[in-house]
């Protein structure tokens, strides 16, 4: 019996076109404006580094760093997860943008102000991480590794927000106790603060990292539950060195032997 394969709805094409277009879309608009905020960056240190005391350069170090967690994050939401796009998505985005920028500003203005632009940061880390899970929703394609990752999402979330309500407070302290970088320089509470956001930082690139591991992990075997021979095991061998097989794709193979040799067999 010869069958023929119907061609794909056209409903259905435009859909896996749509759905195709969110990954390059979306880290196309965040190039654009990670360049942006980096060129500013660096504008700002140019013209103000002879006026800069350690406190100015930790905190142009940390922006610098918050760029590359902000583009860190972003990419990997982009590429792992895929729905049709809209003007909601671009954005996000760019008001993450608009806060990068003010934090560059904010270097030489005062720790209190700068402080607050990172809070803003992290509250839209917060409020993207709620807007990711909710969009990938919509895809049906999404739904075995939304639950994988689920706990994941609560962790970004909560981080995330009490990372905002942290640096709301170092913010109206640093204003009341005046640690202002500009004043001081080198006051021992401006760098102390300044190390406190730096550990901060480090924290969420670390729950970053283990999101996307995890996310590899899945991708690579399919499997939602690490054994433990693969935790001892670098992922880059996971590819060369495939799971054993299961029962059921153990069966599946026999069934195809047994459907290659019978024929032979009639006609001996």
């Amino acid at each position: 019996m010869n069958f023929e394969l119907e061609p794909e709805p056209n409903h259905r094409e435009l859909h896996h076109r749509l759905n195709d277009a969110f990954t390059p879309t979306y880290l196309t608009i965040l190039s654009i404006i990670q360049a942006v905020a980096l060129t500013d960056l660096a504008t700002v240190v140019a013209a103000e580094y002879r006026q800069f005391t350690v406190v100015h350069w930790l905190l142009a170090l940390l922006t610098f760093c918050v760029l590359i967690i902000v583009w860190n994050v972003y990419t990997i939401q982009g590429t792992i997860w895929r729905w049709i796009p809209d003007v909601r998505d671009a954005a996000m985005p760019f008001v993450v943008g608009a806060l990068e920028l003010y934090l560059d500003h904010t270097i030489t203005q005062g720790m209190s102000f700068w402080l607050l632009g990172l809070a803003g940061i992290a509250a839209m880390g917060a409020v993207g991480t709620w807007y990711m899970h909710w969009r990938a929703r919509t895809e049906a394609g999404n739904d075995q590794l939304l639950r994988y990752l689920r706990r994941h999402h609560l962790l970004f979330a909560l981080y995330y927000a009490g990372g905002a309500a942290f640096l709301l407070l170092l913010a109206w302290a640093n204003s009341v106790g005046g640690w202002e970088a500009a004043e001081g320089g080198q006051g021992v509470l401006a760098v102390g603060t300044a190390l406190m956001v730096g550990v901060c930082l480090s924290g969420a690139a670390i729950i970053s990292h283990l999101y996307w591991r995890k996310a590899v992990v899945y991708a690579h075997t399919g499997l939602l539950k690490l054994r433990k021979d693969m935790v001892k095991r670098p992922i880059s061998s996971w590819v060369t060195s495939p799971p054993q097989e299961t029962n059921r794709e153990a069966g599946i193979q026999r069934v195809l032997r047994y459907q290659r040799e019978t024929p032979s067999g009639r006609c001996s």
